[in-house]
This record gives structure tokens, sequence and C-alpha cells, in this order.
């Protein structure tokens, strides 16, 4: 995801990079993003397959067993009334824009989305005025591939994401 802020892990070199990767096909690490979505999202554990075209050219879950089992495990941090909601997302596993899609296909895409939004009928439009997806990879914790100790690093929101909830705080104690 190239607007996802936060941690992500280089290899040094190939022998680590597979070490690494088995990591995370085993789903070993630790991974926990913030992301800030539209609507008051309750917490829950969203499970789907997830297809590289789900009819309409673009990713998404598809029904039966077609497709990667994808888990995201999702709790509120703050709620910002009913129109926005800083959650947890805690992944199981690690598809290719698995957090955008779960949320979005459960009504509550992530603020500043434009390839998961979904129709508004499902949800109600993102008037958070976000510059980006709102999405951050906030700890990552694995097994380093060479001394066998385990590592875990977080990464506290950056400016954009703190601006975006400072100006929604702010209009939802004016509304009072």
């Amino acid at each position: 995801d190239r607007e996802t802020s936060g941690l992500v892990v280089f290899a040094r070199n190939v022998p680590a990079g597979r070490i690494l990767a088995e990591q995370f096909r085993l789903h070993t690490t630790h991974r926990r993003y913030l992301a800030l979505v539209v609507g008051r999202a309750r917490a829950g554990t969203i499970e789907s397959h997830l297809v590289r075209d789900r009819g309409d050219g673009r990713r998404g879950s598809a029904p039966g067993a077609d497709g990667k089992l994808a888990i995201t495990h999702v709790a509120p941090v703050e709620h910002l009334g009913d129109a926005f909601t800083l959650v947890e997302c805690r992944l199981e596993t690690g598809r290719t824009h698995q957090i955008r899609i779960h949320l979005s296909e459960r009504g509550h895409p992530v603020c500043g989305e434009r390839v998961y939004a979904p129709a508004r009928r499902r949800a109600p439009a993102d008037e958070s005025r976000a510059p980006r997806v709102m999405l951050h990879a906030a700890e990552l914790g694995f097994v380093h591939p060479v001394s066998g100790r385990e590592l875990s690093f977080t990464s506290p929101l950056p400016r954009d994401i703190r601006d975006v909830l400072a100006r929604l705080r702010g209009e939802r104690s004016r509304d009072r």
C-alpha cells in the first residue's frame, strides 16, 4: 500500500528475506495497524476469502472457498460521534489491501479511500477531507532471521493522521 504510513521490514540479503517471508507466510509475525474509518465501527473479526478480481476488476471477497483466507481483528480505539472511528486492526493473515477491503465491505471504509469505497447506499459519505488513505502500520514484531531474537517495533501516528483526527475532534465538540 503506497499510501500506508508506518513500519515496513526489509531484508539485507536473500537468505534473510526467505526467513522473513516464511514468518509472514506462517502468520507468526505481529502486525497492528491503526485506521480512521467512516461511521461507528464495532469490535469484531472479519473473515473472508479474497480474490484478485471480484467481478469488477478489483480485489475483494468472494463467496465460498474461492480466493485466499483473510482474517482481520478490529477493535475501536476512539469513536468520534457516529461519523468516524479510530480502529485498531490486528492481522492474522496478510493479503494485499486486506484491511482496506475488509473495512470497506463492512460499511466502514478507511478515510481517504478511493479504490475500495463502497457504494454510498451501503456507507455514509467520507466527509473527513483526508489527504490520503488513513491507514498506519503502528506495530511490527518478528524473529530476527540471523540472531533468532524476537524484535518488536512501534511507530506513532504521523502528523497528517494526527491533524485529521484533531480537526474531526474539534468539529465534533463544536457540534454539541
